[in-house]
């Protein structure tokens, strides 16, 4: 058709003002924003109820690593470093792997008490981001613009990966990025407009870099489809040329954010995740079946365990194979796009490509986290193919839909991981024969182009919003959205915000005193409610730290979890936790050993007598401390010694009473064997200790993996509350001497039929504790001063001695003794140490993460690349040498608005 004057189609444009460029963009953003918040408003998610939206690791992880930003931001105090969770930890790795996304922002404007409702709007708005920047994505990608392109990137932003994995809210800026990143080679190949590229890469990576390592690995594969596909009329020189040119703009893409990933790098090398085997075998688990179900809407997500989440719009599915039939595409980008998409789906089904897509490590559940990839890819060659359907006669189009709905009920009843209910099936096979009919008359004369067009468009919004409910209400009835009262707002988060200003002004208090909450509500309170406690869950924590509390008897996942809970008397002692908020009456507690100096009818607030401080001198002999897994109080008894070199049993082992019944004998050193009656059956098994003496007891259990049902304990007929999940060391309490402790352990029928597990009762002597506390206070720091990344005071030894600093080793920490540099020495790898002379001494530490000043000069010499290289191209520009280049990109973008309302007026509205 021949061109025509842009003025033709005037009266057009004026009679739908709004579907111009702005007004497309604005709903790319609106539409995902709303229907996402309209879902969670339709499962009375605040204010549309009294619910939050966090779930999973949101709840546990990122929501009080959000509250600790908050503080952060608004305190004004170090980024290095925080002594809030864990007794402290390397905050600038927690705020590269966590915090870095400048959404967070948002945070300053809503208060405490509404934390989860800042993050529903953070969530909302990234997701309304996501669809903006895909929109632009396939804007500049194929040049066309339309109502459709608003369609696609609203199934980008809400797709199966958004519904399964939103709550992991750091990964929604790797969506929003990317399709950025894609614009800017996409620019910087075909229009020479480079400079978008290594900044928008940068912002990739600073944002999430965890998320962003699959979305780097996959815009190398489509690197070489995007070449081919913008250097169409280019000599091979000059695509050497761009190639040289992009891995140059890429290398400085990826170093400028150097002095924030460099430091990350060498501090995850400490992590339990560093040391992962390369699998030894290739094995194909062979389910493209499991792939192409996780197309159809209406699904399950997968969450913890089960297929990749792909689904993306029905639309996809008819679309993808007009693609690769379409004679308007080149063979070369159909042979491109389907090895590289071959490559993506072989990638969930080999084990060797699955490990290597996640940085050579497994995943702790959550698998094929780069199937997001894989959606953009679908949704770019499904709007590519978008344009090729009038070259397919109705016939040809019906016969594939009949084929597609057909194959819907097919491989739900094939595939166990495709759970849909026969409502959901004919939903689906119904949009797929509406889709259909919709296809299948585009090349009709009967009606005009936007009549299908418009249904085209209503349907896929029809779909959109009710797979988005669908996937909600899975997401609710699998993973739970709780009650927003008693996280972050409520009467009792409020007294206890409260008692942690209070203890400050009690007598002899410090703001500085640790403190925890018991029960816990997330795994990361100390976090969530601001105060400096022990407890941490982030997969950066160091694995020696992990190891270490683990032997102590804390509760503890092996991998990059400690938590307060399983705590004894000594042990809370010894790290310094001082207070003991109580947000449940009946939660147990041993108040004959602590003392009560807060409360109110929601709270009560104890304090440890026998605190020790945070650093103080010991015995040389507690750097040669190693602990052993499986006997915390074989363990607290020897660090006890070594402290300082005095011999005293702090705890005292119960010998548990001969009889034990016909299902369980005694073998020694607290552990037991058991044998079940039948194989598949349940199991009662019950052991019996008397105290001996009157005071604090502690029970540690390890039933070496096997399951229970019921978990119960008894002291002289009064219940100890526990639950069948209960593990590691649990708090008697007080028990008079001549009592009975009796323990009940139901085994579920999916334990085997005989078996080992270890149970053990300890008397702690509270004589031995105070001495101990008493010594430590004695030799402890005076004048202390402690900062979030720095703390000083002074100190007195007696004889040569170490310096014990209850604070976990970091690389990062630097140790001065009277203003000279010393060696920090570990215990057990854990915690920190350094010699002392005698004498009166002023100690400093200070912490600076490692890599910190590597990762400095990496941005600042890529910095200034960068200004150089934009510095030659300005004054390039000056002299005319890019004047040619200008005046065709101009031209192009003419021709394109031309083409655009071309297309608008002659057919289907094009995308």
């Amino acid at each position: 058709m021949k061109d025509l004057p842009p003025g033709t189609f005037t009266l057009e444009r004026e009679k739908r003002p709004f579907w111009n460029n702005k007004g497309l963009a604005l709903m790319a953003f609106v539409i995902p924003f709303a229907v996402l918040g309209l879902a969670y408003g339709a499962l009375q998610v605040f204010p549309f109820g009294g619910r939050h939206m966090l779930t999973v690791d949101l709840f546990h992880q990122y929501a009080p690593f959000l509250a600790l930003l908050r503080n952060k931001i608004l305190s004004g105090s170090s980024i290095f470093y925080t002594m809030v969770p864990g007794l402290g930890t390397n905050f600038y790795v927690l705020f590269a792997y966590y915090l870095a996304s400048p959404f967070n922002l948002l945070l300053v404007f809503f208060p405490p008490a509404y934390l989860t409702e800042a993050i529903f709007v953070m969530t909302l708005v990234k997701i309304g981001c996501a669809g903006l920047t895909f929109f632009y994505y396939l804007r500049v990608s194929f040049r066309r613009r339309g109502a459709l392109a608003v369609a696609f990137s609203s199934f980008y932003a809400l797709s199966g990966f958004v519904l399964a994995y939103s709550w992991n809210i750091m990964w929604l800026d790797t969506l929003i990025f990317l399709p950025l990143v894609l614009l800017a080679l996409i620019r910087q190949i075909r229009d020479s407009k480079w400079l978008l590229y290594p900044l928008s890469l940068a912002l990739l990576l600073v944002t999430n870099y965890y998320l962003a390592f699959f979305a780097c690995l996959f815009i190398a594969l489509y690197y070489p489809v995007l070449l081919f596909r913008y250097t169409r009329d280019r000599k091979p020189l000059a695509r050497l040329y761009s190639f040289g040119k992009t891995a140059g703009l890429t290398l400085i893409g990826v170093t400028l954010p150097a002095i924030l990933l460099y430091p990350v790098y060498r501090s995850l090398a400490l992590t339990s995740a560093s040391g992962d085997a390369f699998p030894g075998s290739v094995e194909l688990l062979g389910r493209p079946l499991a792939y192409l179900g996780q197309l159809f809407p209406f699904l399950e997500p997968t969450v913890r365990s089960g297929s990749p989440n792909l689904y993306c719009g029905l639309p996809v599915l008819i679309l993808l194979p007009v693609f690769f039939l379409s004679s308007r595409i080149r063979l070369r980008e159909k042979i491109l796009n389907g090895f590289l998409l071959l490559f993506l789906f072989l990638s969930f089904d080999i084990n060797v490509l699955n490990f290597l897509w996640h940085g050579m490590h497994y995943p702790n559940q959550l698998p094929f986290r780069f199937s997001f990839v894989v959606i953009l890819l679908l949704l770019t060659l499904a709007y590519d193919g978008l344009r090729s359907m009038r070259e397919f006669r109705p016939a040809e189009i019906g016969l594939l839909g009949l084929c597609l709905a057909l194959a819907i009920p097919t491989v739900a009843a094939i595939e166990p991981d495709i759970k849909l209910s026969p409502w959901t099936q004919w939903g689906a096979i119904g949009l797929m024969l509406f889709y259909t009919l919709i296809f299948s008359t585009l090349r009709s004369r009967k009606y005009k182009g936007r009549l299908q067009v418009n249904l085209l468009i209503a349907i896929m919004f029809l779909e959109l919003v009710l797979s988005t409910f669908s996937g909600l209400y899975h997401m609710d009835k699998n993973e739970y959205y709780g009650n927003r009262d008693t996280y972050s707002a409520g009467d009792t988060v409020y007294s206890i915000r409260q008692a942690i200003k209070q203890t400050g002004k009690l007598g002899g208090g410090e703001l500085d005193d640790r403190m925890e909450i018991r029960p816990h509500k997330t795994s990361n309170d100390p976090a969530l409610y601001g105060y400096r406690g022990l407890s941490l869950f982030a997969s950066t924590s160091p694995a020696d730290p992990v190891s270490f509390f683990r032997n102590f008897g804390f509760h503890n996942n092996g991998v990059n979890s400690y938590q307060y809970r399983g705590a004894t008397l000594f042990s809370e002692a010894l790290f310094g936790i001082r207070y003991l908020i109580v947000r449940d009456k009946n939660e147990g507690l041993d108040q004959a050993a602590r003392q009560l100096v807060l409360g109110n009818e929601l709270i009560s607030v104890y304090e440890n007598p026998y605190s020790f401080p945070i650093a103080f001198t010991a015995d040389s002999r507690i750097l040669d401390y190693s602990g052993i897994r499986g006997n915390p109080f074989f363990n607290q008894n020897r660090f006890a010694e070594a402290l300082f070199g005095r011999a005293s049993t702090l705890f005292q082992d119960l010998k548990p009473d001969e009889s034990q019944g016909d299902l369980l004998s005694y073998s020694g050193d607290s552990s037991f064997r058991f044998s079940k009656p039948a194989k598949d059956h349940s199991a009662d098994l019950e052991i019996l200790w008397t105290a001996l003496q009157t005071g604090p007891h502690f029970l540690h259990l390890d039933l070496h993996g096997h399951d229970t049902e019921k978990i119960e304990i008894l002291i002289d007929g009064n219940r100890i509350k526990a639950d069948e999940k209960q593990k590691g060391i649990i708090d008697l309490g007080t028990v008079h001497g001549g009592k009975n402790v009796n323990l009940s352990l139901q085994l579920s029928a999916s334990a085997p039929e005989s078996g080992t597990l270890e149970a053990r009762i300890s008397f702690l002597d509270t004589e031995v504790l105070r001495d101990l506390s008493l010594e430590a206070n004695r030799r402890g720091i005076e004048d202390f001063t402690m900062k979030e990344d720095h703390f000083f005071g002074e100190i007195t030894a007696e004889e040569e001695s170490v310096l014990l600093v209850t604070v976990p080793w970091d690389p990062g920490w630097k140790a001065y003794v009277d203003g000279e540099t010393v060696d920090i020495l570990t215990v057990d790898r854990a915690l920190m140490a350094i010699h002392l002379s005698a004498g009166r001494h002023r100690v400093f530490f200070a912490f600076l993460p490692v890599g910190f000043h590597e990762g400095f000069y990496l941005t600042l010499v890529s910095s200034g690349l960068l200004l150089l290289v934009a510095g030659i191209s300005l004054t390039a520009g000056y002299f005319g040498k890019n004047g040619a280049g200008k005046k065709r990109s101009d031209k192009s973008d003419k021709e394109e608005d031309r083409e655009s309302v071309t297309v608008n007026t002659s057919g289907p509205d094009p995308p």
